[in-house]
């Protein structure tokens, strides 16, 4: 007896599903055009085309920014899903003939990626024939993620919190610091005392100098501003030669370790914060390569960097260390 198999709708296929999900993540048309890099009137054309399809509509489009729908909601939930899905067919249909997944693109902080990637790389190259190493600006990495253009990404919880469908592993954690000139002879704390030598400032666009600003702000402190780096190796040759001083972290100082001995690091005292990492990645997506990756990524760590930490900054004893998982 032959099983009756339903059949879907011509319209509703995955790309349509993938364009109405970056939508709803982007919180409208006009950004998803921009993050699937197409034009507003084929974002909105497919939706619609969509919502014929389902016979209703997924956003109310009455509110500003638009808001999903009951109907929309329902779509989403199993959208996550069914993507994951698809793409973890393929990962487990590629392990099975013992192919190498095709590509992985993964997104890491610049810090990170100097620190951990070659290390990492050495270890699992078998993994797949193409990688692709994204290193930048969180915000940029959080479009690229939405819209799938990225398998992995490594960043701090709070700036992918609010999306679901996600499976997040804990990595480590390291606290802010502050480093000075070689001839800086004042005290190595926060205070108005260093008004007089300028704050070489990460830029606000970046997660590191916008956690900086606003732990600044909670402490009732302001420094003027005069400069603003936007990756950490600049902000360390800055403080070499003599421009300024600096709040950044261990992962970021060790980008160049040849500078640690040509500055002064001090651990923040009077208002000391931090910062943890996570490997994120999609439910139910890539097979257990988020696992094993979250896992080599903490031995990484624990074998090489923090050692290489505290030999060159014996003071940190512990301070960057890595995370039991939740998962």
């Amino acid at each position: 007896m032959v099983k009756t198999v339903t059949q879907l709708p011509p319209n509703f296929d995955l790309r349509a599903l993938q364009i109405f999900a970056v939508a709803a993540e982007q919180g409208g048309m006009t950004q998803c055009a921009r993050v699937l890099d197409m034009t507003q009137s084929g974002v909105s054309q497919t939706i619609a085309t969509l919502e014929e399809t389902v016979g209703g509509d997924l956003f109310d489009r009455s509110k500003r920014p638009i808001v999903l729908t009951s109907a929309g909601r329902s779509l989403l939930s199993h959208a996550h899903q069914i993507l994951a899905y698809v793409q973890n067919a393929y990962v487990e249909a590629s392990q099975s003939d013992r192919i190498k997944i095709g590509t992985l693109a993964i997104a890491m902080p610049d810090s990170v990626v100097s620190c951990i990637w070659p290390a990492l790389y050495g270890r699992k190259k078998e993994v797949c024939n193409n990688w692709r190493i994204l290193s930048g600006l969180t915000p940029y990495q959080r479009e690229e993620f939405l819209s799938h253009s990225i398998d992995l990404m490594v960043t701090e919880e709070s700036h992918i919190s609010d999306v679901m469908g996600l499976q997040r592993f804990r990595l480590f954690s390291e606290p802010y610091i502050l480093i000075f000139p070689k001839d800086y002879k004042g005290p190595q704390e926060l205070g108005p005392h260093l008004l007089s030598l300028p704050l070489v400032r990460f830029t606000s666009h970046s997660a590191a100098g916008r956690q900086i600003e606003a732990q600044l702000d909670r402490l009732s402190i302001k420094y003027p501003e005069r400069i603003e780096v936007d990756t950490p190796c600049c902000q360390s040759e800055t403080v070499v030669e003599g421009h300024g001083w600096g709040i950044t972290t261990p992962l970021c100082l060790l980008q160049r370790p040849s500078l640690v001995d040509d500055l002064i690091a001090a651990p923040i005292r009077r208002g000391s914060f931090g910062r943890e990492f996570f490997l994120i990645a999609r439910q139910n997506a890539l097979g257990n390569i988020p696992k094993v990756f979250a896992d080599e990524f903490k031995e990484i760590m624990n074998d090489e960097v923090i050692p290489l930490l505290e030999s060159k900054l014996p003071w940190l004893n512990g301070a960057v260390k890595t995370l039991a998982d939740d998962n």
